[in-house]
């Protein structure tokens, strides 16, 4: 596995455990589809939240949550429809959210939810 991908994997984790500790339920992890794919799917008070996490060692590069584009947005509406439909719950209200993560060596992970 590529340093990219670890660094991806555990800023989910950490955003997992994040959004436990505020009353979400995570329902899935990376969740994939052809054409998208959702990196977490939660949920709280009877919505879906499918949630894209951006993880960064620095600011060098700018924000995480800066890199989201329509493109990346739209996949994850495709990869949220398909999910709803798996469940058979396809008009069940739901909304999309980013976890913004930056891990530096010498600190706590700074969070940042959207």
């Amino acid at each position: 596995m590529d340093a990219r991908r670890q660094l991806g994997n555990r800023g989910e984790i950490i955003a997992a455990r994040f959004l436990e500790a505020k009353g979400y339920k995570i329902l899935e992890h990376q969740f994939k589809v052809y054409g998208g794919e959702v990196d977490l799917i939660a949920e709280k008070d009877e919505e879906i939240i499918f949630v894209e996490v951006k993880t960064r060692q620095s600011l060098l590069f700018g924000y995480p949550e800066n890199t989201i584009t329509r493109r990346k947005l739209q996949r994850m509406v495709l990869a949220g429809q398909v999910y709803l439909e798996k469940q058979q719950i396809p008009q069940h209200p739901f909304r999309l959210d980013v976890v913004a993560i930056i891990l530096s060596i010498d600190q706590p992970p700074q969070i940042e939810h959207f």
